[in-house]
C-alpha cells in the first residue's frame, strides 16, 4: 500500500479543493447519521467539563483513570441523579393525582361565587366584570391544558424513557471524556483554523456560561423549589413537591420566575375562601421567595453568563422550543458563543471595520454641499 505524501506542495489547489469537498461530504454524512446522538454527546462535553476537576482530585487518590472515572460517575448517581429522581417520580405520582381530582364544575362555581362576593364588597372596582365570562373564561383555559396533558400522556412517557436512554448514554460518553477529554480538545484545536486564541476564548465562554446556568438551576432552582414547597404544604395545598417542581422550571424564566405558580396558587386559595393561607402565599412569595433572585443570583452565578436578562430570556425560551428540557442549558451556551464569535469578528476584522467607517463619516461629510448644489 502506498504511503500519501507528507510534502504539502506536493498536492495541487485542484486536489486540494477536491478533497475539501470529500472531507466535508463524508463529514456531513457522518454527523447524519450520528445525529441523533449529538445531544448527549453535547451535555455529556457540558457535564464532563463542570466535574473535572472532582474527577481530578479523585485520580490523585486512586492514581489510576479508569478507576477515578468510575468512582466519579457513582458519586454523581448517589449525590444528585438519584435523589433527584426519586422527587421527579413523587412530584409525577402528585401530578397525576392533582390532575385526577380536578372538579371543572366545583371550581367554575367557586370562581364564580368568589368573583361575586368581591363585586358586592367593592362595586366600583368589578362593575364592567362579568363573573360568570371571566371564571369560565380562565377555567376553559386551564381545562384545555389538562386535556392536552392526558391526551399526550402516552408521548409524555415515551420522552421520558427516551430521555433517560439518552441520560445513560451520556454518562456512557462521559467516562470517556474523562479519560481522553484533554486529548480530544488538543486535537479538536490543531484541527481548527482559528487561531489558538480565539479558539480557547469560545472554550473560556463554553465553560463559564455552562457553569453560570447550571449554578443558577441547581442553586436557585432547588432553594426557591425547596421554599415553594415548604409553603405549599404548610398552607394545606394538594401535591405540595409537584408544585414545587413547577417553581424549580419556573425560576429558569428570567423577570416572571417563580411567580408563575404562587401567584395561581394564591388565586386557588382565594377561590377556595383561604383567604388568609392565600394573603401568606403572597406575602412569602413575593418578599421571600423572589428575593432568592436578587440576593443569591448574584452571589452564585456571579458574571460567569455576562448576559443581560432579555438576551437570557430569549435563549432560554428558544432554547427550550428547540431542544426541550435540556435547552435550558444549551440555549444560554449557543447565545453566549453567537455574541463571542461576533466579538471575535469585531477583532478579526478591526482595519476593515475602521476604513468602512471612515468612509461613512467622508460621505456624511459630503451630503451637506450635494444638498445645497440641488437647492
Amino acid at each position: 500500500m502506498t504511503e500519501p505524501s507528507t510534502n504539502p506542495s506536493a498536492n495541487s489547489p485542484f486536489q486540494k479543493t477536491s478533497f475539501l469537498i470529500y472531507l466535508v461530504l463524508v463529514s456531513a454524512i457522518f454527523l447524519y447519521m450520528v445525529h441523533d446522538f449529538l445531544m448527549p454527546v453535547f451535555l455529556a462535553a457540558v457535564f464532563t467539563s463542570l466535574t473535572f476537576p472532582f474527577f481530578q482530585k479523585i485520580q490523585t487518590r486512586v492514581k489510576n483513570k479508569t478507576a477515578a472515572a468510575t468512582l466519579t460517575l457513582i458519586s454523581l448517581l448517589l449525590v444528585l441523579v438519584l435523589p433527584l429522581m426519586a422527587v421527579i417520580v413523587s412530584a409525577y405520582r402528585e401530578a397525576i393525582g392533582f390532575i385526577g381530582t380536578f372538579d371543572m364544575d366545583l371550581w367554575r362555581n367557586r370562581v364564580t361565587e368568589t368573583l361575586q362576593s368581591l363585586q358586592s364588597r367593592h362595586p366600583a372596582l368589578l362593575q364592567k366584570v362579568n363573573a360568570q365570562n371571566l371564571s369560565k373564561a380562565a377555567l376553559d383555559g386551564v381545562q384545555s391544558s389538562l386535556q392536552f396533558i392526558l391526551k399526550h400522556s402516552a408521548d409524555i412517557s415515551l420522552s421520558v424513557a427516551d430521555n433517560m436512554l439518552n441520560f445513560f448514554l451520556m454518562l456512557f460518553i462521559m467516562f470517556y471524556f474523562y479519560l481522553d477529554g484533554p486529548q480530544i480538545l488538543k486535537r479538536l484545536i490543531k484541527l481548527s483554523p482559528l487561531k489558538d486564541e480565539y479558539e480557547l476564548i469560545l472554550i473560556e465562554r463554553f465553560l463559564t456560561v455552562s457553569k453560570g446556568t447550571l449554578k443558577g438551576f441547581l442553586a436557585i432552582g432547588l432553594i426557591q423549589g425547596i421554599m415553594g414547597a415548604l409553603l405549599f404544604w404548610a398552607v394545606g395545598m394538594h401535591s405540595p413537591i409537584f408544585l414545587g417542581v413547577l417553581m424549580i422550571f419556573a425560576s429558569l424564566v428570567p423577570a416572571v420566575g417563580t411567580a408563575m405558580i404562587w401567584i395561581p396558587v394564591a388565586l386557588i386559595l382565594l377561590a377556595q375562601g383561604h383567604w388568609a393561607s392565600s394573603i401568606w402565599v403572597v406575602f412569602v412569595g413575593a418578599i421571600v421567595i423572589s428575593s432568592v433572585d436578587n440576593l443569591v443570583r448574584p452571589r452564585v452565578v456571579g458574571k460567569d453568563i455576562q448576559m443581560n436578562d432579555l438576551m437570557v430570556l430569549f435563549s432560554t425560551l428558544g432554547g427550550i422550543g428547540m431542544f426541550g428540557l435540556s435547552g435550558f442549558i444549551i440555549g444560554p451556551i449557543i447565545a453566549a458563543l453567537f455574541m463571542a464569535i461576533w466579538n471575535i469578528f469585531e477583532e478579526i476584522f478591526r482595519d476593515d471595520l475602521a476604513l468602512n467607517k471612515m468612509g461613512s463619516v467622508a460621505s456624511e461629510k459630503g451630503t451637506p454641499s450635494i444638498k445645497k448644489s440641488k437647492k
